[in-house]
């Protein structure tokens, strides 16, 4: 069996927080982890459902965007603790390739989600009527 060593310095003298699933090392105090240490590593990732842009269920349904439209389900959607802001702000799922497409101003999307987005509601991007942003301080 090999003896596994800091990846920073080389040091063998290491030590194992199993309660954190990280090492650190004796020698130069390198904290480190890896993935099937980790106790709160959770393989598989969450289930969004559909791209509110181009409507397909993959595994790049992985993003979430926020809108300045208020969401149709209160507490479900962005909030801010700065602006004391309730979680009212609505959002949407996109895959990657969507979000590439909004991040260069494409207008794409079709829905945006009504409720928490694992539980995979949607409601038509038009619906949202009513705005919702951050309270930025008057100067």
């Amino acid at each position: 069996m090999t003896e596994m060593e800091c990846p920073h310095c080389g040091s063998n003298r290491i030590n194992y927080l199993q309660t954190y699933g990280f090492w650190e090392c004796d020698n130069c105090g390198n904290i480190w982890a890896l993935d099937e240490d980790d106790p709160d590593y959770d393989e598989r990732p969450l289930d969004l459902g559909k791209c509110c842009g181009c409507g397909c269920a993959s595994e790049s349904v992985q993003n979430i965007v926020t809108l300045p439209k208020k969401t149709p389900v209160p507490n479900t959607g962005w909030g801010c603790v700065v602006c004391n802001l309730p979680y009212d702000g609505a959002i949407a799922v996109v895959c990657d390739d969507c979000l590439q497409k909004l991040q260069s101003g494409e207008d794409i999307l079709k829905f945006a989600v009504s409720g928490y987005p694992t539980e995979k509601g949607r409601c038509d991007i038009n619906s949202l009527t009513e705005d919702f942003d951050h309270n930025y301080p008057h100067e």
